[in-house]
C-alpha cells in the first residue's frame, strides 16, 4: 500500500516537473520573438531609430534566450524518458557559456569605437531599449549558468530565506557533472 502511494506522489511530481519545464521553454521561445517586436513597436511608436546598441543587445538577449528554451526542452526530455542530457550537448553550454561572456563584453568595446569616430546612440530609446537587453542578456547568463534568479515558487523561496544565499542553476550543475 504504501509503495503505490509513493509511486503516485512521485508520478504526480514527474507531473509537476513536467509542466514546469514546458512552461520554462515555451515561454522562452515566446519572449525570443516578443520582447525584440514590442521593442520595435515602441521605437516605431515614438518615432526613434534604433541603432547598434539596441540591436545588438538584443541580438544577445534572443540568443541567450534560446540557449534557455533549448536547455528546457532537452531536460523536459530527459524527465519524460527518465533519462539525463546527453553530454555532447552539454558540451554544446560549456562552449556557450564561455562564448556568451565574450560576446557581453565585446559591446562596451564596439560603443566605444563608435563613439570615437561618432556618436554611439540613434536616439534616447536606442539607448533605453538597449540598456534594458543588456541587462536582461547579462542576467539570462548569470540565471542560465550560474545561479537561479527566478524564484517563483513558494519552496524556492522558503530555501532562498533558510539558506540566505542564491541557489546555484540547473544548467550549472548539469555542467559541472559533466567535467
Amino acid at each position: 500500500m504504501m509503495d503505490r502511494r509513493n509511486a503516485r506522489a512521485d508520478d504526480a511530481d514527474k507531473q509537476a516537473l513536467i509542466k514546469r519545464l514546458r512552461y520554462l521553454w515555451t515561454g522562452e521561445l515566446f519572449n525570443v520573438f516578443f520582447q525584440p517586436a514590442l521593442a520595435m513597436l515602441v521605437a516605431r511608436m515614438l518615432e526613434q531609430p534604433i541603432g547598434l546598441f539596441a540591436i545588438y543587445s538584443a541580438a544577445l538577449a534572443v540568443w541567450l534566450l534560446l540557449q534557455g528554451a533549448a536547455y528546457w526542452l532537452l531536460k523536459l526530455r530527459a524527465v519524460k524518458t527518465d533519462s539525463d542530457i546527453e553530454g555532447k550537448h552539454l558540451r554544446w553550454f560549456a562552449a556557450f557559456k564561455r562564448m556568451n561572456w565574450a560576446l557581453i563584453a565585446l559591446l562596451p568595446t564596439l560603443l566605444v569605437i563608435k563613439a570615437l569616430v561618432g556618436t554611439p546612440f540613434r536616439s534616447s530609446v536606442d539607448v533605453v531599449i538597449g540598456l534594458g537587453f543588456y541587462v536582461l542578456a547579462v542576467l539570462e547568463q548569470v540565471n542560465y549558468y550560474h545561479y537561479q534568479l527566478m524564484y517563483d515558487y513558494r519552496s524556492d523561496l522558503r530555501r532562498l530565506r533558510r539558506e540566505k544565499r542564491l541557489k546555484r542553476s540547473s544548467l550549472y550543475r548539469a555542467l559541472e557533472r559533466l567535467d
